[in-house]
């Protein structure tokens, strides 16, 4: 016959304890990976814009995008490293430098903060990035030979230090009013349409270089032939606080997201009705024709 072993009783509530501890260190591991899993979901839904600028992009993206954005239901964060006037070659020059240089301003759940003295390379870690843009100074930006061999560095530096799926776009800036004063302004012969052409082929053979181009040149261009005219600059050459940042707005929000703009529910308090969907149109027909003028019959 068989002996019959007989576990002590004392060690009964020891295996049990073991068992059930390590069914708790189970379901707590469980618990955590769903927790990240769920912030990873979020963090993915939620759109991170930078822009790499200047006044043209603090014109832009600082005001009214995120509004947009919230009023499609789309989580986004907009970040702008800004110097005033800045070029291609002074970014590139700062990103060799590591140069602190940079006013980096960032929109988080519509509210604007600002980090001074910041450089590239601060801005560009601080968020993993799904878009981010280029730009030239206004004042050349229709003259393509400033472009280069600039911006190919920078894009190399940014490429380097953003998550391989960031997608570079480059900012079509907008000429001057035709009664502007601004002094690169006699480049172009004081001619806002020769400009205006000759920032289109500037920024046609910049947009070979990356794949999404922000037509808020010919946006504000489009906006021009409206009922408003060439009212769209509250200087010459910086956009005019309300209607005329909230045109560049609305280009970005419709080539980012995809959505036509038209009909979105958000405009400033400070424009009607009327002028918004001025506003708007001129930016959906830039979206849908990004190198030439449609006129716009409001």
């Amino acid at each position: 016959m068989l002996a019959r072993v007989v576990t002590p009783d004392r060690k009964i509530p020891y295996i049990c304890k073991k068992n059930i501890t390590m069914k708790r260190i189970l379901t707590f591991l469980a618990a955590v990976m769903l927790l990240l899993q769920g912030a990873q979901a979020q963090q993915r839904d939620t759109l991170r814009i930078l822009a790499i600028g200047n006044s043209f992009s603090e014109d832009s993206v600082e005001q009214y995008l995120w509004e947009l954005f919230q009023a499609a239901d789309i989580p986004v964060i907009i970040g702008n490293l800004y110097i005033g006037g800045c070029t291609l070659e002074r970014h590139f020059q700062n990103s060799i430098l590591d140069k602190a240089d940079y006013a980096y301003r960032k929109v988080v759940d519509g509210v604007k903060t600002t980090t001074p003295n910041a450089t590239l390379k601060q801005g560009l870690a601080d968020e993993p990035w799904d878009y981010v843009s280029f730009q030239q100074a206004s004042g050349v930006s229709g003259e393509y030979e400033t472009y280069e061999p600039y911006f190919q560095g920078l894009r190399a530096y940014v490429r380097r230090r953003v998550p391989a799926t960031a997608v570079f776009m480059w900012h079509q800036t907008w000429a001057y009013s035709a009664d502007a004063t601004h002094r690169e302004f006699p480049r172009y012969d004081r001619n806002q349409q020769k400009m205006y052409l000759a920032i289109m082929d500037a920024s046609r053979k910049a947009a070979q270089s990356v794949p999404v181009l922000i037509p808020s040149g010919t946006a504000i261009q489009n906006a021009r032939t409206s009922s408003m005219g060439d009212v769209f600059n509250r200087d010459g050459f910086h956009l005019e606080y309300t209607y005329g940042r909230y045109t560049a707005a609305c280009t970005w929000f419709e080539t980012i997201s995809g959505i036509s703009v038209e009909g979105n529910s958000y405009f400033p308090e400070s424009i009607s009705a009327e002028v918004a969907a001025i506003c708007q149109a001129a930016a959906h027909a830039a979206c849908q024709r990004p190198y030439q003028v449609t006129p716009i019959k409001k």
